[in-house]
């Protein structure tokens, strides 16, 4: 399975996210691992007695192998896992326990349940209900694999106990089997006695019935099956005489039809192979033929008017009537048959359906009296099993038999089975891990605060730069010296004014970054005035507003700070200035502006203080006079930086904000929350102001999993290779 580019970069980042929580895995490993071992080393060691069992299937026969036992379960039962984990079930069962409880009296054994050393002299006992489901939870069985050997396990926390228990658990169970078998067996033979009873009962009245039956229908003298025999042949010689009679019948029918055929057809057209038995027609018709042929011969000489050829017609007339009187008498004679044929068949018939019929009625007494030899015979066989069952069953009863054995008894065990320690530290160790990064993944997601770049540019604005932590006092602070990061000392500067005290360090380097950045963003109509906000407070605006201010004024431009922050003013702070006069007492003509702009100790940078700070800082910066401000401030300085209230606490941003060419927002890392990053910016669109785009501040630069790694060095060594042209396009 192969990853898109993005998903695996997100994979990375969340990874490194992970790993920077990596205290938070191990201390949550380590709490869980280390309840655990202490919770294993204060649990009561448990020692396990085992007995071993085996089910035979074939157990000791006195009786022989061919009479079988009513308890005996059925081979293809051995045969079978079901019927091994049905008795393993048994021996976990309740009843199994119960007999075990009340044989051992462990219902008023302190130690058995757990009854506490200062309680047990005070200890009457438990039920023995209550004390068999104790039992059970202690009760483990296991079968063998591919044996018929059993495994029954008993915990305790004595050793010698656990082993009586398991070995009279075996016994409990083995005692059962053999009552089952018992029961079984004595049921048996008292249900098989009373059918005994009711079979012979039932048989003498199938005999008696059997005998009724032959007595009335005269079955004695000749037995039921010869007369059905007798009366099979009439049918059969009937039904050959009847097939005989219409063959008959059929032939003399279509005979009779050809001689009424032949009778007025021509002499000549008669079919001669229909009087092969009768010379006579035979002859008649050979002499019309040659008195036919005789006729055709002289009609050619004399034609038909002349006196031979009348009497050869009347010859051939003659021959004709004789013809026809003979067939006559041969249609009378086929009638006269036919009519005798006809009489047989129906009186054949007639004796074929009295003998079917008789059939029918031998076969009817048949089947009664097969249905009562039938029952006469199940009846018998019935009362012979059953006579033998029991015989065998009253036998069996004596016996002592079980299919169950004990291989090994249980010894008490040497050597505790739990707790495990070493098994229960390592499941510690793996579940304090797996809880670890579940806390490491919960944090991950709860945080919605601004870390990356990437989290900027998703709010939808455009990343101007980020700036390093910049700690002050005893604090180390990340610096660059030959284009590798370095360390401050005790002595680290003030960061509102790190580009001019450390010029080489990341922050400095950083801050000229958005410098840069700015520039290429409006070269043909620069930002002359800016303004510097944040969605909340101490979030950094004002170090970015005054490093932006100092950069700007180191590539020679004439740069004016102005404080416009009038609730919770400190830029004078930074720069070591008075604050009596500045923004308000200008915007109140109490001096004018010139009396209040303070040079700095950077050259082309001068400053603005706040001044007094005032009752209303909304409506001063909304009146007339800061628009009137504004545009003298443009008219006399390059650029104009104006350090603003939050966002998120005041209105003042958004008053100035409108009347600047852009606004800046910080956020800083770790801090500003997405959606109040999201309130701020949607504020500013509101007022229809200008966000040119946003710097995320108080970046852990060293810290991999923001994904940082190595871009600052390459920003600062791009940098000083290129001095020269930087110097001359920041001029410009």
């Amino acid at each position: 399975m192969r990853f898109k580019d993005d998903e695996a970069i997100d994979a990375w980042k969340l990874f490194q996210r992970l790993f920077a929580q990596k205290w938070t895995i191990i201390g949550v490993a380590l709490a869980v691992s280390t309840a655990v071992t202490l919770w294993t080393l204060k649990q009561p060691k448990i020692y396990q007695g085992t007995c071993v069992i085996e089910y035979d299937p074939n157990p000791p026969r006195p009786l022989g192998s061919e009479i079988e036992d009513v308890a005996n379960p059925a081979v293809s039962f051995w045969q079978t896992q079901e019927w091994y984990s049905t008795q393993n079930k048994i021996i976990e069962s309740r009843a199994i326990s119960e007999n075990v409880v009340k044989e051992l009296g462990l219902d008023k054994n302190a130690k058995f349940n757990n009854v506490p050393q200062p309680k047990r002299s005070s200890f009457k006992g438990v039920s023995v209900d209550e004390a068999a489901q104790k039992l059970q939870t202690r009760l483990e069985v296991e079968q063998v694999a591919e044996t018929r050997l059993v495994e029954v396990r008993v915990e305790d926390q004595d050793p010698k106990r656990a082993a009586l228990l398991a070995n009279t658990v075996a016994n409990a169970y083995i005692d059962k089997t053999m009552q089952d078998r018992m029961g079984s067996t004595i049921s048996a033979l008292e249900w098989l006695s009373k059918q005994l009873d009711k079979q012979k009962q039932e048989l003498e009245e199938a005999e008696n019935a059997l005998h009724d039956f032959k007595r009335t229908n005269d079955v004695l003298s000749l037995s039921l099956e010869d007369r059905q025999n007798i009366v099979a042949n009439d049918i059969e010689k009937f039904s050959e005489a009847l097939a005989e009679t219409r063959t008959k019948r059929i032939e003399l029918a279509a005979h009779l039809s050809q001689l009424k055929a032949a009778y007025n057809e021509d002499p000549l057209e008669v079919d001669i192979a229909s009087f092969t038995e009768h010379p006579v027609i035979s002859e008649l018709r050979n002499s019309y033929r040659e008195k036919q042929s005789e006729k055709d011969s002289l009609a050619v000489r004399y034609g038909i008017s002349h006196p031979k050829m009348k009497s050869l017609d009347e010859e051939l007339l003659s021959i004709r009537k004789q013809m026809q009187h003979e067939i006559k008498g041969l249609i009378r004679s086929v009638e006269s048959q036919l009519r005798e044929v006809q009489q047989t068949e129906t009186g054949l018939r007639v004796a074929a359906k009295e003998t079917h019929e008789a059939g029918l009625q031998l076969n009817k007494q048949g089947i009664q009296y097969n249905a009562l030899k039938r029952q006469e015979e199940n009846q018998s066989k019935l009362y012979s099993i059953l006579l033998e069952r029991t015989t065998q069953t009253d036998l069996t009863r004596m016996l002592h038999v079980t299919h169950v054995r004990v291989v090994d008894r249980a010894l008490p065990p040497k050597s505790a089975v739990k707790p495990r320690l070493l098994l229960n530290i390592a499941i510690g160790v793996l579940l304090g891990l797996l809880l670890g990064f579940g806390a490491a993944l919960l944090l991950v997601r709860l945080d919605s605060t601004l870390r990356s770049p990437e989290d900027v540019e998703n709010l939808g604005a455009t990343l101007l730069g980020v700036l390093p932590k910049i700690n002050e006092g005893k604090d180390k602070a990340p610096n660059v010296s030959d284009g590798k990061l370095r360390e401050a000392g005790p002595d680290s500067p003030n960061r509102d004014i790190i580009v001019h005290a450390d010029p080489m360090s990341a922050a400095a380097e950083c801050v000229r970054t958005i410098r840069t950045n700015l520039t290429f963003m409006a070269t043909d109509n620069p930002f002359h005035t800016l303004a510097v906000t944040s969605s909340g407070p101490l979030e950094g605006k004002t170090t970015v507003a005054t490093n932006l201010a100092i950069a700007l004024a180191q590539t020679g431009k004439k740069v004016l700070l102005v404080d416009t922050d009038l609730r919770r003013p400190r830029i004078h702070k930074s720069f070591k200035v008075t604050a009596e006069l500045g923004v308000t007492s200008v915007l109140v003509r109490e001096v004018p502006l010139k009396a209040a702009i303070q040079s700095t100790q950077i050259p082309n940078l001068e400053l603005l203080p706040c001044g007094p700070i005032p009752p209303n800082p909304s409506e001063l910066l909304g009146a007339g006079e800061f628009a009137h401000l504004l545009a003298e401030l443009r008219s006399e300085y390059d650029r104009v930086i104006f350090d603003s209230p939050p966002l998120g606490a005041v209105t003042d941003a958004a008053v100035i904000a409108p009347q600047v060419d852009g606004t800046i927002v910080v956020v800083r890392s770790n801090k500003t929350g997405r959606e109040g990053a999201r309130a701020a910016l949607r504020r500013l669109r509101d007022v229809e102001a200008k966000v040119i785009g946003v710097v995320l501040n108080a970046v852990d630069l060293n810290n991999k999993s923001h994904g940082y790694g190595g871009y600052y060095y390459y920003n600062y060594e791009y940098r000083t290779s290129h001095a020269p042209a930087s110097k001359n396009s920041n001029a410009a």
